[in-house]
């Protein structure tokens, strides 16, 4: 083996890989529409973003309606964007495991931009499809009398930082309400989980776990026997 393939090797086994494709399906605002979306991934600082859509992890889907009474019928009275995710990470830490924020603008009758919902949506630690329904919501006016004048002047509160949902420090006194919904479906793949000791923690093989390593982490012991440490992957471990 060549100097150059054998350091290709080693770079290729110094990571774990994290593959989600998918999209934003639809939106239900309790009869809200001129809707628009936008989505944004917050993770840990050993995490390294491989490929995306023009290598950003982060997107705003266009301004959608309502459709038709027969769409209506379809999806419920949602506005539908089917908004496609599509991002790659590696990393060698599963802490910082990533979390997609959603945040829903829209047009008040006035043509003024308003905020309708923050939520947040940690990646799926498991291979295979999902479907998803975010519960959105959206910070209170302190007062009945500051909701009124929030509706003439079109300053609704809002969060500084759209990403803020997706932390949970610093968020102990916010006084928020339900707004709605965003529907979210995606596909997650990884590679070379096992190889850091992390395998899925349902029995069986799933077809979209790749990983062409299945050495469990751990040391060899007496009779050349691997002595197993495996570690299940559980959501709880990547909340920060």
């Amino acid at each position: 083996m060549s100097f150059r393939g054998a350091t290709a090797d080693a770079e290729e086994s110094s990571s774990f890989y994290l593959m989600i494709t998918g999209q934003v399906e639809s939106g239900d605002f309790y009869g809200a529409d001129n809707l628009y979306c936008k989505y944004s991934f917050s993770y840990g600082h050993d995490w390294t973003v491989v490929t995306g859509l023009d290598g950003v992890t982060a997107g705003l889907s266009q301004i959608a309606k309502k459709g038709s009474a027969g769409m209506d019928n379809t999806f419920g009275g949602s506005v539908v964007w089917n908004f496609p995710i599509d991002v790659a990470f590696k990393s060698t830490n599963a802490f910082g495991w990533p979390r997609v924020s959603f945040t829903v603008y829209g047009i008040d009758a006035l043509g003024r931009d308003k905020t309708y919902g923050y939520g947040s949506m940690l990646v799926p630690t498991q291979p295979g499809h999902y479907v998803k329904e975010i519960e959105m919501y959206a910070p209170m006016p302190s007062s009945w009398y500051q909701r009124i004048l929030n509706s003439i002047t079109g300053t609704y509160p809002e969060f500084f930082d759209t990403k803020f949902v997706a932390q949970g420090s610093n968020r102990e006194v916010t006084r928020v309400e339900s707004t709605g919904s965003v529907r979210v479906q995606v596909q997650i793949a990884t590679k070379d989980m096992q190889k850091f000791g992390y395998v899925p923690a349902s029995s069986g093989e799933n077809p979209l776990n790749f990983s062409t390593h299945t050495m469990n982490a751990g040391a060899m012991g007496s009779g050349g026997n691997l002595a197993s440490s495996t570690r299940t992957m559980d959501t709880d471990l990547f909340i920060s």
